[in-house]
Formats: structure tokens, C-alpha cells, sequence
């Protein structure tokens, strides 16, 4: 008895069917990752408020942004002439403050509070805080970015302030040709401690944490110096805040790539994500708003700042 079988051409007709079920199924794959991927990043800010809020009502007020031993007194106080960064009493920034509400007391725990802790990677305290330091953190880092988990990087920025120019002296600072900013106008800054009095234009309308997609990678750089999620602010002539930023420039509106290139003169200065339009915002009240990369810029920029009366009508 004969038996039929498949011709090669029906065979190739069937892969061919095959191969265009795939491309067109990939996509629609590739798309309902990153929606789960964008829903554990905004997930991960609802967890960092909550910490705060939890922060905030056993201490009565949100943690500092950074802390240190520099007196905010001149134009360019951030900077240290001397270039020893660490002779300024490096404290520890708001992302270790609040590990214990976290549930990462066993990680706090590792930390010695009566030391100085590392900023940038090349200005290093040289003590025990220097190891827990370099240790990746999960919950600092959103998934939809492909440095998360190479390395101990932070995707969520304290919001520092906004504004075109940075607030006059005490308090506002600049460093490297006024590209590493200093703010003290939003809900966590150096030596911060605001509480929900100091947010008169409403908690609901006022950005505390930010999505970056711009934290330095030690890929971006031949010396591979870059931040962590547990770094201290840096001062001296190239100072910055590392674990702060300023909605100073457009949500998104940098190309440079931190895996790639230099942005630690960019990182400080705008917030962005790799979420397609726009990235996540906790707001002082707990809430999170993912916010449009086309937001007009004047009223991105008021709801970085705690007290200027603008906006009164949130984000969106």
C-alpha cells in the first residue's frame, strides 16, 4: 500500500506560515514583557514611598536627600578645592536611610553610620562602608533597563528640585560648568529634613522620587568610575549629588547612554526611563504618575519644587 506524504513544497509552505506567525507573535511577546517590566518599576516606587511615608511618621520627617559635614555657605560650596572629597563627613544619602522600612534591615545593618560613606566609585571612604556599597540592590533598579542587574546602579532619583537655574547660594550649588547640580527647592536635598508642612503647594502635586535612566554605568567610562544606589554626594571640583536630581531639562530629552558614554554631567540635571513616552513619578502624597516626555517643560519643572504656589493641578 502506498503512503502519501508531504511534498517539499508544502513543507516549505508550511514553515513559511510558521516563520510569519512568529514575527508576527514576537511583538505582541516582546510588548507584554515590558508591560510587566513597567508594572515592577512602578511597583518598586509605590514600595520606595511607602518607606518614606513609614520613614517620615516614625522620624517626622522624609529622610535627607544626602547628608555631610559642608556648610551650605558660599556659591560654590559643593566643590572642595582640595579635592578631598572625603575630609567633608560623606553621610549616608536617603536610599540607605530607608532600607530598615524596606524590610532590608539585615542589609542596613551592614552599614557602619559612625564612618564616612563612598560617592562615586573613585572617591571611595576606605572603610567597611565601601563593600555594602557596591552590593546590586534590587529594589533600586527597574527591570525595563538593561544595566539592571550588572551592576549596583540606582534607577529612582530623589527629586531635588527644579528650574531652570539652580537656587542661589545657601543651598543651591553647581559644579563641573554648571552641569552637576545642587537644588534645595523640591522634597529631598543635602541635609534635607522637610516634612508635610513644607510642601504648601500640596503633596499630591509635587515630585519626591524620579525614574533615571541616566545613573553612570562602569561601562560608560575606560576608567569604569560610576555611582550606586548607596552612594554619598560628592564634593569637590567635579561634585555632584549622585542619588538626586533636578527637573531642570525635558523628561527623556538626553541621548546619552550611560552603558556607553560619560553622563555624570547629565544625570543630575533631568529624569527619563526606558518606558516608551515619558517615565514614573512618586509624589509626595505616595501616589505615582508615569509623566509624559512631552509635558510642557515650565510646569514639569514647578512640580519639582515644594513651595511656589504652582502648579494646583498635578501633572496630568
Amino acid at each position: 500500500m502506498s503512503r502519501r506524504a508531504f511534498t517539499l513544497i508544502e513543507l516549505l509552505v508550511v514553515i513559511a506560515i510558521i516563520a510569519i506567525l512568529i514575527a508576527l507573535l514576537l511583538p505582541a511577546v516582546q510588548q507584554a514583557r515590558e508591560a510587566a517590566r513597567r508594572t515592577q518599576c512602578k511597583n518598586n516606587l509605590k514600595q520606595l514611598g511607602l518607606a518614606l511615608h513609614n520613614y517620615m511618621d516614625t522620624h517626622r520627617v522624609f529622610p535627607p536627600g544626602s547628608s555631610g559635614t559642608r556648610s551650605p555657605t558660599t556659591t560654590n560650596w559643593c566643590s572642595a578645592s582640595s579635592g578631598n572629597a572625603t575630609a567633608m563627613g560623606l553621610g549616608a544619602p536617603w536610599t540607605v536611610m530607608i532600607l530598615p522600612f524596606l524590610d532590608e534591615t539585615p542589609r542596613y545593618n551592614t552599614f557602619d553610620f559612625n564612618l564616612k560613606f563612598m560617592s562615586s566609585t573613585n572617591v571611595l571612604c576606605g572603610c567597611a562602608n565601601d563593600t555594602p556599597s557596591r552590593v546590586i540592590n534590587t529594589k533600586f533598579q527597574c527591570p525595563s533597563d538593561p544595566a539592571s542587574g550588572t551592576a549596583a546602579i540606582n534607577n529612582y532619583f530623589g527629586v531635588q528640585g527644579g528650574g531652570t537655574a539652580v537656587p542661589a547660594a545657601p543651598g543651591g550649588c553647581s559644579t563641573s560648568a554648571d552641569a552637576r547640580v545642587f537644588y534645595n527647592n523640591g522634597g529631598l536635598f543635602y541635609n534635607s529634613s522637610t516634612s508635610p508642612r513644607d510642601f504648601t503647594d500640596g503633596m499630591s502635586n509635587v515630585f519626591l522620587i524620579g525614574e533615571t535612566k541616566y545613573a553612570q554605568h562602569p561601562s560608560g567610562r575606560p576608567d569604569g568610575f560610576h555611582i550606586t544606589w548607596a552612594s554619598s554626594a560628592k564634593y569637590d571640583g567635579s561634585g555632584t549629588p549622585c542619588t538626586l536630581a533636578a527637573a531642570r531639562l525635558q523628561i527623556n530629552s538626553s541621548t546619552l547612554d550611560p552603558l556607553k558614554t560619560n553622563t555624570f554631567d547629565v544625570q543630575t540635571q533631568l529624569f527619563g526611563s526606558r518606558h516608551t513616552g515619558g517615565c514614573h513619578f512618586l509624589l509626595a502624597d505616595g501616589s505615582v504618575q508615569f509623566v509624559s516626555e512631552n509635558i510642557n517643560l515650565a510646569t514639569y519643572q514647578t512640580m519639582a519644587i515644594r513651595d511656589d504656589g504652582l502648579p494646583t493641578g498635578g501633572a496630568l
